[in-house]
């Protein structure tokens, strides 16, 4: 009788013992668990806002390195303005001189030749035009821009990156239905990528060029280079697309829309267009097609018109405008 006793007594110490362990491990176990739950969501909103602060440090980066480019390239053209003036107060200085001598026949011809060049040239800046350029495109909502051009009977010129056009194509042909002109603006938008070489640069608008043929049918060489030509477009890289016909051109209005992204970029515009006097057209204005572009958009229609400007498209016999 002891001796089952005893043994009932051992079968209860080991059953009580075993459920305390289990009980133990349970809660070891889920207490385990519980802290590397913690540990990894700790981890993971490390990484988020990790990711987010390099997204916004390259985007600051990129808006930086955007605005010396073009503040480079202003510089470059208000040199060249500057340099024309010079030349043009030399030339008239230089006409201002009595003769020395009897001209001859062909003098007289030439004078009136130039005479003629030079009204023409002054007729055609007093012509109030304007020449709006939308880079980037085409957008899912280039739709809506070629809606407001034709609603203030404007013509414009889109600068297209062949991703967007094999995208977005559909966008490409109706701009070339509603008599808009449409052009090149490379392959990668990338400024090591596209400015490596003389070779890259020609191969990229080859290649944008032949996209936009197929999509369009139209063979169009008019072309802008990602940020303009100053001050990565090389001598030899400008000798290059010229021998294979292409037409670089850049602009004389930055609007500023990529920078600002709101109605502000109007303002800058009209403020240049103010500045220059209505004889200093005409104007190529660098715009984006960008949602900000087309939300302020109606409001510079509506200033140029009222200012009596009229909106046509580049035409590839123009002289192109360049830094």
């Amino acid at each position: 009788m002891r001796r089952k006793n005893r043994r009932r007594k051992a079968y209860i110490f080991y059953i009580v013992f075993g459920l305390m362990f289990a009980a133990i491990f349970v809660t070891n176990y889920f207490q385990a668990n519980a802290q590397n739950n913690s540990s990894n969501q700790t981890n993971n909103k490390s990484i988020s806002h990790e990711k987010l602060s390099q997204q916004v440090k390259g985007d600051k980066q990129e808006k930086e390195m955007t605005q010396k480019q073009l503040e480079k390239a202003t510089a470059w053209r208000n040199e060249q303005e500057k340099n024309k003036k010079l030349d043009s107060t030399s030339e008239k200085t230089a006409a201002a001189q009595p003769a020395t001598t009897t001209p001859s026949t062909t003098s007289n011809q030439e004078t009136n030749s130039n005479a003629s060049n030079s009204q023409a040239s002054t007729q055609e800046n007093n012509e109030k035009t304007v020449y709006l350029t939308f880079d980037d495109g085409p957008a899912a909502f280039s739709d809506e821009i070629i809606a407001l051009l034709e609603q203030y009977q404007f013509d414009a010129t889109f600068f297209l990156i062949d991703g967007n056009i094999r995208k977005y194509p559909d966008a490409v042909k109706l701009m070339v239905q509603s008599g808009s002109a449409v052009g090149l603006h490379s392959v990668s938008h990338d400024k090591d990528l596209f400015y490596a070489s003389a070779s890259s640069v020609l191969g990229e608008l080859e290649q944008n060029r032949q996209t936009l043929l197929e999509i369009s049918g139209i063979n169009s060489f008019l072309m802008r280079t990602p940020y303009g030509s100053v001050p990565h477009m090389k001598e030899d890289y400008k000798q290059k697309v010229k021998e294979n016909g292409y037409i670089m051109w850049d602009w004389n209005i930055d609007s500023k829309d990529w920078y600002y992204k709101d109605g502000r970029y109007v303002d800058t515009v009209i403020q240049q267009i103010e500045a220059k006097g209505d004889n200093g057209g005409p104007f190529v204005i660098l715009l984006h097609e960008r949602k900000e572009t087309l939300k302020h958009l109606p409001r510079l229609l509506e200033y140029l018109s009222t200012k009596g400007y009229v909106g046509k498209a580049i035409d590839p016999s123009m002289e192109p405008v360049q830094f």
